[in-house]
């Protein structure tokens, strides 16, 4: 499986690395806006570069922080 983040380039956090965000229920979060009305709900880690391919954003965060939504050309795959 490919493994997505995201290192933050700005800020006091520069350096700092994000992963996908998994919500309680074990989803992940891709959306076109910030908004959240505009969410699509994904069930699988695996399914995610394909959203990402589509344009979508992904929600993305550490343990310490909250979720953003970064770009797909922001994000790294390994």
């Amino acid at each position: 499986m490919t493994a997505l983040s995201y290192r933050i380039t700005r800020g006091k956090h520069a350096g700092q690395v994000l992963s996908p965000h998994a919500h309680e229920d074990g989803s992940f979060v891709v959306s076109k806006t910030r908004f959240v009305a505009d969410y699509i709900r994904v069930k699988s880690e695996a399914e995610l570069p394909g959203w990402l391919a589509k344009g979508y954003r992904l929600r993305m965060s550490r343990p310490d922080r909250a979720p953003s939504l970064i770009m797909p050309a922001s994000i790294q795959a390994t």
